[in-house]
C-alpha cells in the first residue's frame, strides 16, 4: 500500500467514527426525550418494566461479546446507582438532572 492510500484509509476511518458518534448523540437525545416523557407520565415502576422487557428481548439476539458488554454496563450502572442511593424513587426532575449531565 502506498502512503497516500494509508492516509486516505485513516481519514475515512476517522470520518466514519465521527459519523457514528454524531448518530449516537442524536439517538441519545431522542432516547432521553422518550424516557423523560414516559417517566413523567407513568412513573418508575412502568419504566422498570419497560427496561426489563427490552433487555430480556435483546440479550438472546446478541453475540457473546455484545451480550457481555450489555450485562457489564448494566452491572456498573446498578453499582453506581446503589452508591449514589439513586434507588430512592427519583422525581422526574431528578431523573432529568441526572441524565442531562451524562449526555
Amino acid at each position: 500500500m502506498t502512503q497516500e492510500l494509508l492516509f486516505d484509509l485513516e481519514n475515512n476511518a476517522k470520518e466514519w467514527l465521527a459519523l457514528s458518534l454524531s448518530i449516537s448523540s442524536a439517538e441519545r437525545v431522542s432516547f432521553g426525550n422518550v424516557h423523560d416523557r414516559f417517566f413523567a407520565r407513568y412513573g418508575p415502576n412502568f419504566m422498570a418494566h419497560v427496561y426489563r422487557t427490552a433487555i430480556e428481548q435483546v440479550l438472546p439476539n446478541l453475540p457473546g461479546d455484545a451480550r457481555s458488554q450489555v450485562l457489564d454496563a448494566f452491572q456498573q450502572a446498578m453499582d453506581e446507582a446503589i452508591q449514589k442511593q439513586a434507588y430512592a424513587l427519583p422525581t422526574p426532575s431528578d431523573c432529568s438532572a441526572c441524565h442531562s449531565r451524562k449526555f
